[in-house]
Order: C-alpha cells, then sequence, then structure tokens
C-alpha cells in the first residue's frame, strides 16, 4: 500500500508483518513437519515480544485461542524428536507417565494457558495442569522401541508422523471437510464415506478458471 502520510497503524500493521508473519510464514514453509508445529508457536509468541503491553493485550489471546500446537500432546511430539538429547528424555518420561496412567474414555483436547514469558517451547505451559494423556501418533510404537530410539537418538525416518505437514492450506481444508463430515453423519464409517466421496467428487467434477470456460 503507497500512501504520502501512512497512519501508526499501518506502520504498525507493517512492523509486524517484517519481524513477526513473513519470518514465521517461512520458516513453517522449511520446517513443515507436525513434529515443529509448537516450535512454531513458541517463535511466534517470542518474535511478538517487542510489542507494547496495549497490543499484546490483543494478540497474545489470538495467540492463545488458536495455538492448537501448544497443546500437551503436541509438544510432547516436538520433544522426543528434538536434537537435544535431555529435552528427548523428559519428552519420554512424561510420556511414559502418561502409560503408566492408563486412562481410559474420551479425552478433552485442551489447550493450556500459555507461559508468554517462556524461554523455549517445552516451558509453554504449566505441566502441573497436564492430565497426562499419551499423544495418539506414539500409541502404534512399543514402549521399548520409543525408548530405544528417543534414548539413543534414532534416526528421525523412524518416526512416520513426521511426514505430517502442519499449518498448511490443505491441513486446513481436510480440517474444513472433516468438521463438515462430522455435522452431516453420526459414526465413523459414515464420515469416512462423506469424506471419500466429496474428495472422489473434487476430482472428476471440471474446475472453471473463467466464466467462459463454464458456459463451454
Amino acid at each position: 500500500m503507497m500512501t504520502d502520510s501512512p497512519s501508526q497503524s499501518l506502520f504498525t500493521l507493517a512492523e509486524y508483518i517484517m519481524k513477526v508473519y513473513a519470518p514465521i510464514w517461512f520458516t513453517i514453509k522449511i520446517h513443515h513437519s507436525c513434529k515443529d508445529g509448537s516450535k512454531h508457536v513458541f517463535e511466534t509468541i517470542k518474535k511478538s515480544r517487542y510489542l507494547s503491553a496495549e497490543l499484546k493485550a490483543v494478540i497474545d489471546p489470538v495467540i492463545q485461542r488458536n495455538g492448537y500446537f501448544g497443546n500437551p500432546e503436541n509438544i510432547l511430539i516436538a520433544m522426543i524428536t528434538d536434537n537435544r538429547n535431555f529435552i528427548r528424555e523428559l519428552g519420554l518420561r512424561r510420556i511414559m507417565e502418561a502409560i503408566a496412567r492408563k486412562s481410559i474414555g474420551l479425552r478433552k483436547f485442551t489447550i493450556l494457558d500459555f507461559n508468554f514469558e517462556a524461554e523455549d517451547y517445552h516451558e509453554l505451559i504449566d505441566w502441573q495442569n497436564w492430565e497426562k494423556t499419551e499423544p495418539p501418533l506414539t500409541i502404534g510404537i512399543s514402549d521399548e522401541a520409543l525408548k530405544q530410539i528417543v534414548v539413543d537418538g534414532g534416526p528421525a525416518e523412524v518416526f512416520d508422523f513426521q511426514n505430517y505437514p502442519c499449518h498448511t492450506h490443505s491441513v486446513e481444508r481436510c480440517v474444513k471437510l472433516v468438521t463438515e463430515a462430522s455435522a452431516a453423519v453420526c459414526g465413523v464409517t459414515k464420515r469416512n464415506g462423506f469424506i471419500r466421496v466429496g474428495l472422489e467428487s473434487k476430482q472428476l467434477m471440471p474446475q472453471f478458471n473463467t466464466e467462459a470456460e463454464y458456459r463451454e
């Protein structure tokens, strides 16, 4: 936007884009695995600390409300794939605690209150308030294999879940489709059918980029 006399609001917005939004956008493009999601949330918080108290009062609630990768289970995924050995072991101990607890029934996906003054991503939440639930992505890995991989710093490719992306348009589209399926039908089988039919329909239906193509 070009203007001879930009407002202070425009200055503030442009500065935020340069210092926070753009750097995080490129970081996500490079580190797009779900194991990096919690780190992206932390970096967003860290880079936005330059803001005034008044602006942080606006920004922080938005980060808190949308910080799904700040969920304890997602932070644990980041921890057990961290390059630092002591972080991996700390994450492993917490997962082992969750496994030993053997919680029964549905678990509630909760985003705990963030510590906006945290020095690292694993300090984003108060672990004393954690309900101790195992990340779904590690349920298929045996305890022995998980311990061996984490403690020895095994090859990252062992964790298949690292190929799952985070913060992409494709993920947003999938979330939208699953939400629509959940509102339309009940049961895993019916939801799966609804989703598959929707995806197949989009592949079969032609795409019209212009009105002229539509008329043809």
